[in-house]
């Protein structure tokens, strides 16, 4: 077995045992004599829950993230060459990636790591990083990508806009072409974008205030179901004490019957 072959075992490992799980993949290399594999795969870190759930999302769901990734290709080669192209990789690209962080807030709760608007933030923000670098597109697709990426920016497609980061400002490339076309597409494409992730962000607090609703009624409910036991446990036990007093003194009449006068 390859030394790839244990770092996707590692990555395939669920989050909780990523450590123990590395400590022994680790060990069983140093028993096969390859100490130096072994230290290069003991000196991996665990990763964030963002950098996990998009590796598990290559590995689970990797038709998806080529779905991404071709967008993502297509956008790159339409550049500004056909608008008309590039809004409707545009499209695909956003399509795509809606998907995998709807799947990826799914493999975050699954693991009972938070499904935050951050996390899903920084989740969105690996795999748009991971699409515009070969190298950490490739390590992706093996469901190995080491490192949270950031979100591209604008002059990561020469000149079209993609969905970036709401932290990160899209910038045009030194000496790119500024047709006003293009910067109409980019400016509408922004404000898309920026409505998308308010969108999102308000989706997103929603359920965690209908969760939380829930939860609240759902301890309420136990607290009433509670209270009627405690209330029928002290009725039974109030009858149980009668009980014991009645019989005690039945007892004690009957030691007395049975003295002789």
């Amino acid at each position: 077995m390859t030394k790839r072959d244990h770092v996707a075992r590692l990555y395939a490992a669920p989050l909780a045992e990523f450590t123990a799980t590395r400590n022994r993949l680790a060990a069983e290399l140093r028993k096969t004599g390859r100490a130096a594999d072994a230290r290069a795969l003991a000196r991996l870190r665990k990763p964030s829950a963002p950098l996990w759930a998009v590796n598990r999302l290559a590995i689970t769901d990797s038709k998806s993230v080529a779905a991404l990734f071709e967008a993502v290709a297509r956008l790159r080669r339409s550049q500004l060459r056909d608008s008309r192209a590039a809004a409707e990789a545009l499209r695909a690209q956003r399509a795509a990636l809606d998907i995998l962080v709807a799947r990826g807030r799914a493999v975050l709760g699954a693991a009972g790591s938070s499904a935050s608007q951050q996390a899903l933030r920084r989740l969105s923000d690996t795999l748009m990083g991971a699409a515009v670098d070969r190298a950490h597109g490739d390590a992706l697709r093996r469901g190995q990508l080491t490192e949270e990426l950031p979100a591209p920016g604008f002059e990561a497609f020469g000149g079209t806009p993609v969905a970036a980061s709401p932290r990160l400002r899209l910038v045009r490339s030194p000496g790119a072409p500024n047709p006003s076309a293009v910067d109409r597409q980019a400016s509408a494409a922004r404000a898309a974008e920026a409505e998308r992730q308010r969108r999102l962000e308000a989706e997103t607090l929603a359920r965690e205030a209908a969760d939380d609703t829930r939860r609240v009624s759902d301890l309420e409910a136990e607290r009433a179901r509670a209270r009627a036991r405690v209330a029928e446990l002290e009725q039974q036990l109030r009858t149980a004490r009668q009980a014991a007093r009645q019989s005690a003194a039945a007892a004690k009449r009957a030691r007395r019957n049975d003295e002789p006068s």
